[in-house]
């Protein structure tokens, strides 16, 4: 039965997954004053996250909010905590 569930399981393209953890980031209230700076790409599967967060909460955020979402759970984090006060 497990089988026939794997089997039938439907793999969104990399850019729908993309546009899915876009979307969750952007929907997260604790991302969203940020969410335009942070860029989501995915090539085979592996999300990579790059741009700038104000905090190293947010970039953790970020990175978890993305793993919650991605197919695989794969995830690079490539973005830069900047303190701009």
């Amino acid at each position: 039965m497990e089988k026939d569930k794997e089997k039938m399981r439907v793999v969104p393209s990399d850019s729908q997954e993309a546009q899915m953890v876009k979307q969750a980031i952007k929907d997260d209230q604790a991302l969203s004053a940020v969410a335009k700076d942070i860029h989501v790409t995915v090539k085979e599967g592996m999300v990579t996250l790059d741009g700038r967060v104000s905090t190293e909460q947010q970039l953790n955020l970020a990175t978890n909010t993305a793993a919650a979402v991605a197919v695989d759970e794969k995830v690079k984090n490539h973005m830069e905590v900047t303190n701009n006060k």
